[in-house]
């Protein structure tokens, strides 16, 4: 109990000085120490984020594939905000959220303090939590989690992730002022020889995955953390090593020039490459190819999975697949014909039956396409339409610019290949079409 009164006296002290209420503190008590019992289970809605997660918006990618394979860059959305709960200057909110992150920080630290011996079962008694492995941990707890990381820099004491659950307040006060959100996040915790010191490795938690990864030979073992983020769930992972007993940033997937590729509803797992004495990093989820796009939650597309290796700075992606299927093959189709590679194109198509000749050859194809669509050797997006249900046109795909419908046909013998592509012009408003010209 003397713990947690220290920790609200310290939290109600700097809250007062940005003019917040007491009764942030108590809700930071009671979401840390639960009262002194075990950590408590909050509801919440996402608010505004901590100056210091804001991550640079994620830039175009370009997707690493085989020779035979076009490379097309994927616009990546932009991770999604929190709504604001009341309307305000943000240059005189941007301090007062800045100090925030800092004194809960500091009220971290302040737990620690009680603890002065580098023992696990310690801590996690402080913080009312018990100590888990990272197979046993979860990407969504309402509860405050200990995860044991092992010995990350060699001084005989493991390392140690503190996962705190978001939380949001959103009641008026007396006053009619609305109480701020918190995302307390990942944490870093570390016994330098003589405390253990707290540092931040995620302003959220929420949804968070931690995994130790090796990095080669001449890096020592590192902290791989993955948020995902948006309507998408799109998965972001970041590379952070331990320095002075506190989380360095290696590589961040959200910043600089690098080519990782998010994918919708994906999923992130590291494996273990004996040969490159590494950890692999395998991206898999709803591919994201560009030229043809897919109605966001809808029923068409296919999957990729991207295996990622660590180059000394970097993941940057070695091997990519793609699953089977007719809108794989669309999409493979449209992409060789935008880099004009015709050899390509032609081995997704069955010659015979979309040229409608017995002799067919690859120049007949390339003389086909320049001569009758050369829409398809221009930078053209297509959109893939969603099936209607009871329709026949499930595969159908338009160019909007040009009020193009096409029509494909594709093999039904597990190749999938393309048979034939009828080209329909359809005016908007009108419900009628006819053959293009």
């Amino acid at each position: 109990m003397l713990v947690t009164m220290r920790l609200v006296t310290i939290l109600s002290g700097r809250l007062k000085l940005l003019d917040l209420r007491y009764c942030v503190g108590v809700c930071i008590l009671a979401l840390w120490t639960g009262w002194g019992g075990p950590a408590v289970g909050v509801s919440w809605e996402r608010g505004p984020q901590p100056p210091q997660d804001s991550r640079p918006n994620p830039q175009d990618q370009t997707q690493d594939q085989a020779s035979t394979a076009p490379q097309n860059p994927a616009q990546q959305p932009m991770p999604e905000g929190g709504h604001e709960q009341v309307e305000a200057d943000p240059a005189s909110l941007q301090a007062p959220q800045a100090e925030q992150g800092d004194d809960l920080l500091a009220g971290i630290q302040s737990v620690l303090a009680t603890v002065s011996a580098p023992d696990l079962g310690a801590v996690a008694g402080a913080f009312g939590a018990s100590i888990k492995n990272q197979d046993d941990a979860t990407s969504e707890s309402s509860t405050v989690e200990l995860i044991e990381l092992g010995d990350l820099d060699g001084d005989g004491v493991s390392e140690v992730a503190l996962k705190l659950p978001a939380t949001e307040t959103t009641e008026d006060d007396s006053q009619g002022q609305v109480r701020p959100s918190f995302s307390p996040g990942l944490y870093l915790l570390s016994w330098d020889g003589s405390r253990w010191k707290a540092s931040l490795l995620s302003a959220t938690a929420e949804k968070s995955q931690v995994k130790v990864v090796r990095l080669g030979k001449t890096t020592s073992r590192c902290i791989a953390v993955v948020s995902v983020m948006g309507e998408e769930a799109l998965p972001y992972p970041a590379i952070f090593q331990v320095r002075e007993h506190e989380a360095a940033l290696l590589w961040d997937s959200q910043g600089g020039d690098n080519r990782y590729n998010a994918l919708g509803h994906g999923q992130i797992e590291f494996q273990d490459n004996a040969k490159l004495e590494q950890t692999d990093m395998i991206v898999t989820g709803r591919a994201d190819p560009g030229l043809l796009q897919f109605e966001p939650g809808g029923h068409r597309g296919f999957n990729a999975r991207c295996v990622y290796h660590w180059d000394g700075q970097a993941y940057i992606p070695a091997q990519t697949e793609y699953s089977p299927g007719p809108d794989n093959t669309l999409y493979h189709f449209i992409a060789a014909l935008h880099l004009r590679d015709f050899r390509s194109a032609y081995a997704l198509i069955d010659p015979g039956k979309f040229l409608h000749t017995d002799a067919p050859t690859l120049e007949k194809f390339r003389q086909t396409l320049e001569e009758n669509w050369r829409e398809f050797l221009d930078d053209q997006i297509f959109q893939a339409r969603e099936p209607v249900a009871g329709s026949p046109e499930t595969l159908a795909f338009e160019l909007p610019e040009k009020h193009y419908v096409y029509l494909p046909t594709l093999s039904a013998d597990g190749r999938f290949l393309l048979l034939g592509l009828e080209r329909k012009v359809e005016m908007p408003g009108t419900g009628s079409a006819g053959d293009s010209p």
